[in-house]
């Protein structure tokens, strides 16, 4: 049966403030096992509070399925054990969809209900829902990464580490998703538009993505000190990401220029409040072994018969 996942903006009793990352993992109480399931569909739901003390309409935001789930290893030995769920296909909603239409609530349920963090959903009211949205989910055009309302910021929490993303592949929804063009285009000229507001004294910078070159990097332009940086980037529309797919070019690249090469990680792409996390010589870290990387695909050429 599909889901809701409440996903709050703002978290007002402490005791509810879980580990959820928007797009990625959704995190719960063992209350809730038996309502989660791999492969359920499910909504986002937002309450009214917002960012800044500010109220707004309660609403559903986005959807995707409950993919692999795990037990958190915090709580191994606790009684009162908790749980995380990846979250797969996510796509946010061009518009939200109110809860209430016409005064009505979209979910007919009990008043106590509405405090559960999880509830099942009617296919009937989960098809309301995506009928409501008009089949409409972000796209590059609706949030152009140049316009003045879209409002980037730094962040240093956008990589979530292996020991809570749980057993899954490394990936974010740069690669999987449908939209996986739009959603790198978009990244990159978020990326684009940051380098420009953070090195002012920057110059012949080089999208070489959009020009069709593949050198290894997307961007690469002049420091303040005439240096060349080369930059890597990923997108997704989730929260974060429990890992990259990087392609042999990108990483040997890496090696090379080392602390010529930085990785950008662009996360909320096709939003008005993209993150961005910056990473100087990103293959130290797989040197160190913080971060593991598997050989995943290998392009095949036919230069002879078999």
């Amino acid at each position: 049966m599909p889901l809701v996942l409440v996903h709050n903006d703002v978290v007002t009793n402490p005791a509810h403030a879980w580990d959820d990352v928007e797009g990625v993992h959704y995190h719960y109480p063992s209350k809730y096992q038996g309502k989660i399931t791999t492969g359920e569909p499910f909504v986002y739901y937002r309450g009214v509070h917002r960012l800044g003390g500010k109220r707004g309409p309660a609403e559903y935001v986005g959807f995707g399925r409950v993919g692999t789930i795990w037990l958190d290893p915090k709580t191994q030995e606790s009684s009162r054990k908790a749980w995380y769920c990846a979250i797969e296909g996510y796509q946010r909603f061009e518009t939200p969809v109110p809860a209430k239409v016409d005064g009505v609530n979209l979910e007919d349920i009990p008043a106590n209900l509405w405090r559960d963090g999880v509830r099942t959903l009617e296919p009937a009211v989960y098809q309301r829902i995506m009928e409501l949205s008009g089949g409409r989910v972000l796209t590059a055009t609706a949030n152009p990464p140049e316009s003045a309302s879209i409002v980037i910021a730094r962040s240093d929490n956008l990589v979530v580490p292996v020991a809570t993303s749980g057993p899954t592949r490394a990936r974010s929804s740069y690669r999987r998703s449908k939209q996986a063009k739009v959603i790198g285009d978009w990244a990159e000229a978020v990326a684009l538009r940051h380098i420009k507001a953070e090195h002012p004294g920057s110059t012949a910078h080089f999208h070489r993505a959009a020009m069709g070159e593949t050198p290894g990097w997307d961007i690469d332009f002049r420091d303040e000190g005439g240096t060349l940086q080369r930059v890597e980037v990923k997108g997704t529309t989730g929260g974060g990401f429990t890992g990259i797919e990087v392609t042999a070019g990108e990483l040997r690249s890496a090696r090379t220029h080392r602390q010529g090469y930085w990785l950008y990680l662009v996360a909320g792409c096709l939003t008005a409040s993209p993150k961005v996390q910056i990473i100087q010589d990103p293959v130290s870290y797989i040197e160190t072994s913080a971060w593991a990387a598997t050989p995943a695909v290998y392009s095949v050429r036919f230069q002879g018969q078999p």
